[in-house]
């Protein structure tokens, strides 16, 4: 091993002494690397004698008394189950297991005639002016669809039922 480097020594007088010249990071790693392959004294000890293991044997550990006086109290001996994977786990089947099986869907409502028409209206109405908007249509073709729209949302706004009438309470809550 290599000598640990001196520390500067403060002279007397108590000032510093000069700086010494210190070694670069290139030298010590130098050192370092040459002093790796040194070998080893195996009777020279950098510890105290008191510190010493003779028997590297392990030694057991005193266990006080299980006494009644002793206040230990002896807890039952558990056996460890190995762990299981849970994606190998699969539920055991029960053929007794009904199953439950929902009802089919109630059939969609039908709509009117006039309400059919003024979708598509609204729809046709909208078609027609992006056409004449990217010019595949003449300009006669816009005043068209912009009608087509409009009349079709009003027939759509003008349809919508209003059920207040028929309610007794016709704020639909609670009256504190």
């Amino acid at each position: 091993m290599s000598a640990v480097p001196d520390l500067p020594e403060v002279p007397e007088d108590g000032q510093p002494a000069e700086p010494a010249e210190r070694a670069t990071d290139d030298e010590l790693f130098a050192q370092l690397v040459a002093d790796y392959d040194i070998p080893v004294d195996a009777e020279a000890k950098s510890w105290p004698d008191a510190e010493d293991v003779s028997d590297l044997a392990p030694q057991p550990r005193p266990r006080p008394a299980a006494g009644a006086g002793s206040g230990i109290i002896r807890l039952p001996v558990v056996r460890a189950i190995p762990p299981v994977d849970p994606r190998a786990w699969t539920p055991a089947e029960d053929p007794d297991e009904e199953r439950y099986v929902p009802p089919p869907p109630p059939p969609l409502p039908q709509t009117e005639t006039t309400t059919r028409l003024a979708v598509v209206a609204v729809v046709g109405g909208i078609a027609l002016a992006l056409a004449t908007l990217f010019g595949q249509l003449p300009g006669m073709a816009a005043v068209l669809g912009v009608g087509l729209f409009v009349g079709g949302v009003a027939t759509l706004v003008m349809r919508m039922r209003e059920d207040d009438e028929d309610d007794i309470d016709p704020h639909n809550g609670a009256v504190v």
